[in-house]
């Protein structure tokens, strides 16, 4: 089904004044999956409208740029991009007119054929051998003002690597004119200079005919005029005609038809039906086709949003002859997290085609495993770009792994606050909200979930791990604190821990978040909403009971501990408490399970006596308060 090879892309591209970007710097493409990300209005649209090389002047606007009230930008907005194309692409856009080409230098070696001399006999054998190339780059700027585009080669720039004649005395280079016949370009003879109008230029407004960008908003494509042409426009304004075409070619409907399915699962078919005014429209069938029910069958336009780019996608990577660049603007937004996956997907099963998509989605970027992955950040009005090497990614998700959280749980965040496990992550944002009115706003409390013991056997490991994830990848977002048990480490061990992690480990007041927990209140509360715990009811006098008893017990404090301390609910092994007076007043009915029990006890503090948790609210804060 799908064509595989090296096909035309995008391979470098850069924004000059326009919109955010004052200079983007330039940045790669490679093939198959491009992401781009960063927060909202940090410029990824943007980026998206210039990489279709369709836009008018926007000049950028800052205090860089504009200095002063009243001063005026300079006007034209322009892009610079490099396109790689394959032999057949570059002759296929020539057509049968001339075009100039820059002459090597002289001496230049031609393969096969000795030094360039400018002569026609050494220009025929150059141009055979340029024709030759297996791949060809098209280097052109890009510049719109006043409603008009101008199209430039780059200076200096070749077809491929060869070196360029220098400047003559009139600031041009030579050049040699060349027609493209029988699918080779042929000598034409010689131009003093190169013109405005060369091969570059003649062939990049062609070739952006074959970029298609998708956009995040409501796509009004379902009806069109009626046509014959089975080449959807790169705005998808003649979606329908172009699915009506396909009535001509059953299997190929038949195969669109079954990706839109495996995309939208509750679309079982598409298909066109002809309106007044020569106009054509597309009908969707939420039911089985094999009812014939066309009648009740719903015209594209009255669908959800996502439905039409999805198809306008889908035909463009099965139909087309030629490799294709695909342009996604944020498709978590239209589409949901399954059919977006659904959709990539499909769409590995057509690696010919080029595909760049903007996204602030850690489930976009996971599925797409992209060659490239770009950052758009904004500061002070002015967007700039940052290239992420993805191995780096791909090492930040398998470490993400080992400690137990997912690049979903960090991804976006301003900063994280790592916390032992799964309850103080439910726990930890719901005591800072209720206790503190604070809200997180940027940082995440991320539990670390599979690793045993962090203080001890494990700790070098995590804290290495960190080390590698913090430098891995700027979607990495810096560490706050880790916030640990003390359990029973000696003083001595709590400075080992804090040394490894460079300072960044915070040891909870309490022996664990347990110890908070110790509320016979709280716990004969909850006991006796659980189904079975035991026939009659348990009172708060019965807790506090067997609290006392377990914390005048010196077995539950650590080891070396000569007397029971004063404060010993702040001390005593708070996990085995709980697990024990839940055995025991349950008759062993109901085992005490941490992340449901404890999250359940924490909630009911936090309703009926939320200032049990001060002392630990205030703690939180003060960490918070490392925010940079």
């Amino acid at each position: 089904m799908a064509q595989r090879g090296e096909k035309m892309k995008i391979t470098k591209f850069q924004v000059l004044n326009f919109k955010s970007f004052r200079d983007s710097n330039e940045i790669e493409f490679k093939s198959g999956f491009n992401i781009i990300t960063g927060q909202n209005s940090a410029g990824k649209t943007t980026l998206l409208q210039t990489l279709a090389l369709r836009f008018v002047s926007n000049p950028h606007r800052s205090l860089r740029t504009m200095p002063f009230p009243g001063n005026v930008p300079t006007q034209e907005s322009a892009v610079r991009a490099t396109l790689s194309v394959t032999r057949s692409e570059l002759f296929n856009a020539l057509g049968s007119a001339a075009h100039s080409v820059p002459q090597p230098q002289t001496d230049f070696p031609i393969p096969g054929a000795g030094p360039y001399k400018a002569e026609p006999g050494r220009g025929t054998q150059f141009v055979n051998w340029l024709s030759e190339q297996p791949e060809f780059l098209i280097k052109v700027r890009l510049g719109h003002v006043n409603n008009n585009e101008t199209w430039i080669a780059e200076e200096g720039s070749a077809l491929c690597e060869y070196p360029v004649a220098p400047l003559g005395q009139n600031s041009s280079r030579p050049s040699i004119n060349v027609m493209a016949r029988d699918n080779k370009l042929s000598f034409a003879g010689f131009q003093p200079g190169i013109p405005s109008a060369n091969i570059m230029t003649d062939v990049a407004p062609i070739l952006r005919n074959k970029i298609y960008r998708f956009s995040a908003e409501r796509f009004n494509v379902g009806q069109s005029t009626f046509g014959y042409s089975a080449v959807l426009l790169p705005n998808a304004s003649n979606l329908p005609e172009v699915i009506n075409t396909l009535n001509a070619n059953p299997e190929r409907l038949r195969q669109l038809n079954s990706l839109i399915c495996k995309v939208l699962p509750q679309v079982r078919q598409v298909s066109t039906q002809p309106l007044i005014q020569n106009q054509v429209q597309i009908i969707v069938w939420p039911h089985d086709p094999n009812t014939q029910r066309v009648d009740v069958a719903i015209p594209l336009n009255d669908c959800g949003t996502g439905v039409g780019q999805v198809i306008a996608i889908l035909y463009v990577v099965l139909t087309s002859d030629d490799p294709q660049v695909i342009l996604v603007d944020e498709p978590q937004s239209f589409l949901h997290p399954g059919a977006v996956r659904k959709l990539i997907d499909v769409l590995k099963q057509f690696p010919q085609h080029q595909y760049i998509l903007s996204t602030h989605s850690p489930a976009v970027i996971t599925a797409a495993e992209p060659a490239t992955i770009t950052i758009a950040r904004l500061a002070e009005s002015e967007t700039t770009l940052e290239a992420i090497d993805p191995t780096s990614t791909d090492d930040m998700r398998t470490y993400l792994l080992e400690i137990g959280a997912r690049l979903s749980d960090v991804f976006g965040a301003d900063n994280i606050l790592w916390v032992e496990g799964q309850t103080e992550e439910i726990c930890f944002p719901r005591i800072l909200q209720v206790v503190t009115k604070r809200r997180l706003m940027g940082t995440a409390i991320v539990g670390i979930r599979q690793t045993g013991n962090l203080q001890r056997r494990d700790k070098a490991k995590i804290f290495g791990m960190y080390q590698r994830l913090s430098h891995s990848s700027s979607l990495m977002p810096p560490a706050l604190a880790f916030v640990l048990d003390c359990e029973c480490l000696t003083s001595e061990a709590k400075r080992n821990i804090e040394r490894d992690s460079q300072s960044l480990a915070h040891f909870l007041p309490r022996r664990m978040y347990e110890n908070y927990l110790l509320s016979a209140r709280a716990i004969a509360a909850i006991v006796n909403t659980i189904d079975g715990f035991r026939p009659q009811a348990v009172g708060e006098d019965e807790v506090q009971e067997l609290l006392d008893k377990k914390g005048s017990n010196l077995s539950y404090f650590c080891p070396g501990t000569a007397a029971v301390p004063a404060d010993w609910v702040n001390h005593v092994d708070a996990a085995r408490a709980l697990a024990e007076i839940f055995s025991e007043l349950s008759e062993t009915r109901v085992a005490y399970d941490k992340t449901k029990h404890s999250v359940a006890i924490s909630d009911w503090i936090l309703h009926c006596d939320p200032e049990h948790f001060r002392e630990l609210a205030d703690w939180l804060t003060s960490l918070l308060g490392r925010e940079q």
